[in-house]
């Protein structure tokens, strides 16, 4: 496989192909002339999120609680099923 064209599909290879999207767009939407950006609007852009990207990490996060908040109960659950089945069974 060519790996100009198609990175390594981890962290890094991802990383690298979102820089070079964000600077080829960057050069479409100025058509090639330079602009001056303030360290400022620099941070604003970056921090900016659309709602759906918001929404989008409170559902993933609710999932997680719920999920762990599962895995707790199971947990107590199969603990108690033990200390049940050793209190129970003759030695």
């Amino acid at each position: 496989m060519d790996t100009e064209y198609v990175p390594a599909l981890d962290e890094e290879g991802l990383w690298k192909m979102i820089v070079e999207l964000i600077v080829a767009f960057d050069g479409v939407l100025s058509l090639g002339h330079k602009e001056n950006v303030v360290l400022g609007q620099m941070k604003q852009y970056v921090e900016m999120e659309c709602p759906e990207e918001r929404l989008h990490k409170l559902f993933l996060e609710r999932k997680i609680n719920d999920m762990k908040h599962l895995m707790k109960r199971k947990a107590s659950e199969i603990d108690n099923n033990r200390v049940s089945c050793s209190t129970s069974s003759p030695s």
